[in-house]
């Protein structure tokens, strides 16, 4: 019985029971909300859509003698809008393509460069004067910058003067095309 008491000792000191700790996990509240409607928003315009509010408040007591309480309140608002911006890459193309770049000052690095889009070699400053192009000129000019595209290698700017040359009635621009 000796041995015994050792060993029943041992067993219950080393059998205490643990105590747990409190643990809280705490999940995102996750809400869908949608609208099904057409609406009718200018260039660059916005528009409300509509939106929902809530709120909520709740208190509990607890306790004997000195009562305790506890508190809770929660708001929440969701709302929609839309927003609109119309981009026509086609017109953006255009006004790009139809351009006719400044002259640069003469000396300037650009003036180069600026002589060889216009075709003209001389570096002297021209008059800034606009005159009306008829579309036979205006497909002449887009057939002159695609072939200097295409001995620049650059076949893709060259398909688009060969587009806009065929789109001003260039014949030769619409074989090239095809």
């Amino acid at each position: 019985m000796r041995a015994m008491i050792p060993a029943l000792l041992v067993w219950t000191t080393l059998s205490v029971p643990a105590f747990g700790q409190q643990l809280v996990v705490q999940q995102p509240v996750v809400g869908t909300t949608s609208l099904a409607t057409a609406v009718t928003v200018p260039d660059r315009g916005r528009m409300f859509l509509g939106g929902v509010s809530s709120a909520q408040s709740g208190r509990s007591r607890f306790g004997f003698g000195q009562p305790g309480s506890s508190l809770g309140l929660s708001r929440s608002s969701t709302s929609m809008s839309v927003g609109v911006t119309v981009i026509d890459l086609h017109e953006m193309d255009e006004a790009i393509l139809n351009s006719v770049p400044d002259q640069p000052e003469p000396g300037s690095r650009f003036s180069r460069h600026a002589a060889a889009i216009s075709g003209s070699r001389s570096e002297s400053p021209r008059e800034p004067t606009r005159e009306v192009e008829s579309t036979a000129d205006r497909a002449a000019k887009f057939e002159r910058l695609a072939r200097k595209a295409e001995a620049g290698n650059r076949p893709g700017v060259a398909k688009l003067h060969w587009q806009m040359a065929a789109k001003y009635g260039s014949a030769t621009a619409r074989e090239r095309l095809r």
